[in-house]
């Protein structure tokens, strides 16, 4: 049976990062699943989800804990399996967002979402600089799980309505289509 960490790193950027990770992994049988990490600013930043024989993840979330120090920060979470819910059929869309940068952008879209039970699975942000002008341009870019029991089409109608509010284009697609 297996047990499953979920490990959360940051800290400067610099060579090695994962490498201090995975050797930790090595002495326990662990096996690196799914991650995301990324260079932000001049900081390394990442989140793995890492499988475990279940009598071993004790010891390797003891091992990657010690890994810590003052400008390496970890946390480590012992983790359930997820298991989808019975009979519930819920469809993967992309988000796509752009527009002027401001505040308060990514909380009006995520709170519409969280309030109609849409699930963000995948959320990755930039801000750019317009070709001619140089005005911060935001992006966003999300993949959300749709319940069946929300009709996409008033999901669509609703974020473009707050698209106009907030002076961005939100388009909203299946999986694969951009």
């Amino acid at each position: 049976m297996k047990a499953y960490l979920v490990v959360t790193i940051t800290c400067p950027d610099r060579p090695g990062i994962v490498e201090r990770i995975t050797e930790a992994m090595s002495e326990f049988s662990a096996n690196w699943e799914e991650s995301r990490l990324s260079r932000l600013g001049g900081d390394f930043a990442g989140i793995v989800r890492i499988s475990v024989p279940q009598e071993q993840a004790e010891g390797l979330a003891g091992a990657i804990r010690a890994l810590a120090d003052d400008e390496f920060t970890v946390g480590v979470k012992i983790a359930e399996q997820a298991d989808s819910a019975a009979g519930q059929v819920d469809s993967l869309y992309e988000l796509r967002l752009a527009g002027a940068d401001h505040e308060g952008i990514v909380h009006r879209v995520s709170s519409h979402l969280a309030d109609q039970g849409v699930n963000v699975e995948n959320l990755e942000t930039e801000v750019s600089r317009a070709p001619v002008s140089a005005s911060p341009l935001f992006h966003m870019e999300a993949q959300i799980k749709v319940p069946a029991a929300v009709s996409v089409s008033d999901l669509r109608a609703s974020l473009a309505h707050i698209g106009e509010e907030l002076g961005v284009d939100i388009d909203l697609g299946p999986v694969g289509d951009g």
